[in-house]
């Protein structure tokens, strides 16, 4: 019987070793200088597009890293370019996708918690993980897509 019930002990801890070999993951996240870096490019590509916009950074869980107010960017741009990236972080989705769904056939994609049906928030992907998110707002719409994609893009 005791050999039995050492057996069963040894059987167990292996598992638990098994279990803990494998319950662990290495996970990139984004750091404050590729923030900036994201900011840069989302300004130079304002630049290029004659907009004057707001840009926030978000890390994945939707918490804000860094924020640029472009001058003469409107006041209102500082609230809407945070709740869309936050919108692209938790969903891990570009919010022109859900801007389409929601002026299509699902007009109550719209009441989804956090969810802002505007483009200009973009998930920041790294291999092929969603680390952040970046938010643009103030200026036209197709303007904000493609600035939000632009530094999206380019940390891959």
């Amino acid at each position: 019987m005791k050999k039995l019930l050492l057996l069963a002990a040894l059987c167990s801890l292996a598992s638990l070793n098994a279990f803990s070999a494998h319950a662990t993951t290495t996970q990139a996240i984004l750091t404050s200088s590729d923030a900036d870096k994201l900011i840069a490019v989302a300004i130079d590509k304002a630049g290029r597009l004659n907009a004057n916009v707001c840009i926030a950074v978000l890390d994945q869980s939707g918490q804000l890293l860094a924020f640029k107010r472009m001058d003469t960017a409107p006041v209102g741009c500082i609230d809407s370019s945070i709740l869309k990236a936050r919108a692209a972080a938790l969903y891990r989705t570009p919010t022109d996708k859900y801007m389409g769904r929601a002026n299509g056939t699902e007009p109550a994609i719209a009441t989804l918690p956090g969810m802002v049906p505007l483009g200009g928030g973009n998930p920041v992907v790294y291999n092929d993980n969603v680390i952040g998110s970046v938010g643009v707002s103030g200026s036209a719409n197709p303007n904000e897509i493609a600035i939000a994609q632009a530094a999206a893009d380019s940390l891959k």
